[in-house]
């Protein structure tokens, strides 16, 4: 059983993936993610992910069980992207980003979910 610490943080990082999803409902594709309210969708999002993914490292950092027990593989390269996203980010595509929204965030969320069921 995860202290209330760790909880804490998870429901941390799905209060995070639920302003995600909120931002990017309805968005299509990549251009009408980096379009969408001039620009400020993106901006939001990537916010959120960096949020997110620094959450997350500090679970790992603190408490690599937890992290193994997602059961997620692709973890690591989601908590790396903070690092890369606050030191480049002029170089981030948009296209990348958008990807990670629509293709990594649900599986990790579903896999948070997981984690807090399975903490009985």
């Amino acid at each position: 059983m995860y202290s209330d610490d760790i909880l804490a943080k998870i429901y941390t990082c799905l209060e995070h993936i639920t302003a995600i999803e909120k931002y990017t409902n309805g968005i299509a594709n990549s251009d009408e993610f980096v379009q969408k309210n001039d620009g400020l969708t993106y901006d939001g999002t990537l916010m959120r992910l960096q949020a997110l993914t620094e959450m997350l490292k500090k679970i790992a950092a603190k408490h690599p069980l937890v992290i193994t027990n997602l059961n997620y593989p692709e973890i690591s390269d989601v908590i790396k992207f903070r690092d890369y996203a606050s030191h480049h980010y002029e170089l981030l595509l948009y296209e990348v980003v958008y990807s990670i929204t629509k293709t990594d965030i649900p599986k990790l969320k579903q896999s948070l979910l997981k984690l807090i069921s399975t903490n009985i």
